[in-house]
């Protein structure tokens, strides 16, 4: 595409997305029912209507509000600015994000930076801004190990766990990727002006945000979902009762992400969020030895595999067993998988647990045995 087609797709974007009532749910709902934005400014104010959750007065809102001048005058900025523009149908979008809820993918994310790789293996740190020096310490010396390993470091650039986070990777020689809350041209906290840039030379910003956007507290759950959405595990280091830490975690969750969670001292306010997360089937993690256990993928050892040593078992067995070819399930996804009731399924689980074929992972998760792998 040239910079005047990518304008103008951007333009007819933001168009839609400037307008009252049009969230990220109702633009693809829209997109789903006409195929392209070009067919919706068409479309008349009854045809829109008929879509699902487009009541009449959105209708008329897409109809007869659209601003194309101001929303070609942001596009523009945004191309003179320099960003990146990731659409949600275009090659350049990261493909990791299509792991969040349909409806949550951007339409458009915004990066400064080196490109993310389908092939790229990411792993989220999160934590508490007000973090202990050893919870800060140990972040740092996990994203270092990871980075020296070839895994991507994702966080949010926040105080404390996140900046130790980038941090580490950084001094590594690594790739890291900072995901904000506000858009590409403010930076937050304003006290991170300096690893912003270093982030900007040697690994990825991303934003949703418009030029000129700053951060709101409502935003930040919203970038959480990105950062969780990026990753193939998520690490939370520290983390009190109530923190945004906890809130990736449980979006993390619902994309069917691993999380690992630092354990701490039952007295330290800093641990109550981490330690919960254990209680609740979260990995305890003490080193990158145990993101390789839970994710052995990330390790790089492990191809496709041909179960040429595999005892003898039943169809059913069969059909478990290859499920497990790129890595650990989870009970719930091996249950519609293999279309059987969760009940029944243990029973098969079981049996293959008994013949030493598969063992069972925290978080209701199962994987080869390290003989077959």
């Amino acid at each position: 595409m040239t910079n005047n087609e990518n304008i103008e797709k951007l333009t007819e974007i933001l168009a839609l997305l400037r307008l009252s009532g049009i969230g990220r749910g109702r633009f693809y709902a829209l997109i789903n029912a006409f195929g392209s934005p070009q067919k919706i400014f068409k479309a008349s104010i009854s045809q829109l209507a008929e879509v699902p959750r487009i009541s009449h007065t959105i209708a008329s809102e897409v109809h007869n509000n659209i601003n194309f001048v101001e929303a070609k005058n942001i596009a523009s900025k945004i191309f003179e600015l320099g960003w990146n523009v990731h659409f949600y149908n275009d090659e350049s979008f990261p493909k990791q994000l299509f792991t969040i809820s349909a409806k949550e993918i951007p339409p458009v994310i915004f990066s400064i930076g080196k490109e993310i790789s389908f092939d790229d293996k990411l792993i989220g740190i999160v934590g508490a801004r007000h973090a202990t020096e050893q919870g800060k310490q140990f972040a740092y010396n996990l994203a270092a190990s990871l980075s020296r390993a070839g895994i991507v470091v994702v966080s949010g650039m926040a105080e404390g766990i996140d900046s130790a986070a980038h941090k580490g990777a950084l001094d590594a020689g690594g790739h890291t990727v900072a995901v904000w809350g506000s858009s590409l041209d403010i930076v937050y906290p304003p006290s991170n002006k300096m690893l912003a840039e270093l982030i900007k030379k040697n690994g990825t910003v991303f934003s949703e945000y418009l030029p000129g956007t700053a951060p709101m507290k409502n935003y930040f759950p919203q970038r959480n979902r990105i950062i969780a959405g990026f990753s193939d595990g998520i690490v939370v280091v520290e983390a009190g009762k109530k923190s945004g830490a906890l809130i990736t975690a449980e979006i993390g969750l619902s994309y069917e992400k691993q999380i690992f969670a630092m354990p701490g001292l039952p007295s330290s306010k800093m641990s109550i969020g981490t330690n919960q997360l254990i209680k609740s089937g979260a990995r305890l993690i003490t080193s990158i030895d145990d993101i390789y256990e839970e994710l052995p993928l990330l390790k790089g050892e492990i191809a496709a595999k041909q179960f040429v040593r595999l005892p003898d078992m039943t169809d059913i067995e069969k059909k478990i067993v290859h499920l497990f070819s790129d890595g650990p399930k989870q009970v719930d996804n091996i249950s519609r998988e293999v279309s059987l009731a969760v009940p029944e399924l243990m029973e098969f689980l079981l049996a293959l647990e008994l013949k030493g074929i598969v063992k069972e992972l925290s978080g209701k998760r199962f994987m080869l045995s390290e003989e077959y792998v």
